[in-house]
């Protein structure tokens, strides 16, 4: 651990990159509750990595430029003098460093680089940040709606068209799953009805028993609507 305040703040700005990576990456896939050691390694392992990566490219410039060279070597060796003689230039450097190494772990973790191969990477093939929900709906193939069945515990049965779900990987009662333009079927019924005045209906998964979706194309739907209207 760093005992100098100089240390204590490159420490900190050396763990940047790890923090941008996982701001970043929560902004497109469900946030995995894990333990603090595992956050803790993931944030240090990924800033690592884009240090590392910053630190080789300053080493491949230095090759052909020798007063960075000759910087770098007095930097190594513990001399000083010229990050002294020039603070405004070192705490640039510094800072732009800090910055470079901050930009490459958002980019890390962004949706572009996650669907452009690094999904091989972050991913075993026990898919710990995603659910059965996310899955199943993120495949449905453009220009469809999903179109979703639900039978409740209670043995009432609702459908609907798939406005919104929670994607919380961790399967816990709550998360809940939000149908559009609903019909409805109580458990002492056999005819389905449209729910009169109602636009959505949220419906938790600890009162679900059993989900059915299928993927119905749009000119589908809008072929269906026309023949009601005839």
């Amino acid at each position: 651990m760093p005992t100098s305040a100089l240390g204590v703040a490159f420490y900190v700005f050396a763990l940047f990159p790890g923090v941008a990576f996982i701001f970043a990456r929560e902004g497109h896939q469900p946030a995995v509750k894990r333990s603090v050691l595992r956050e803790t390694a993931a944030l240090v392992f990924v800033s690592a990595v884009c240090d590392a990566i910053i630190a080789a490219a300053v080493a491949f410039v230095s090759i052909w430029w020798g007063t960075l060279r000759s910087r770098l070597g007095e930097v190594l060796s513990g001399d000083l003098g010229w990050v002294q003689n020039n603070v405004p230039a070192s705490v640039f450097i510094a800072i732009g460093t800090a910055g470079l190494a901050t930009l490459l772990g958002y980019f890390l973790g962004s949706q572009w680089a996650d669907t452009h191969g690094l999904r091989r990477i972050w991913k075993s093939a026990i898919p710990r940040d995603t659910s059965a929900w996310k899955k199943l709906f993120d495949a449905a193939p453009d220009n469809t709606v999903v179109q979703v069945a639900v039978i409740l515990k209670s043995g009432a049965w609702v459908s609907g068209e798939l406005y919104e779900f929670d994607a919380d990987p961790d399967p816990h009662p709550h998360r809940a799953i939000v149908l559009t333009q609903p019909q409805y079927k109580p458990s002492d019924s056999d005819d389905a009805a449209p729910l009169e005045g109602v636009d959505w209906i949220v419906i938790e998964a600890g009162d679900i028993e059993q989900l059915q979706a299928a993927f119905v194309e749009v000119e589908e739907l809008e072929d269906t609507s026309d023949d009601g209207d005839n």
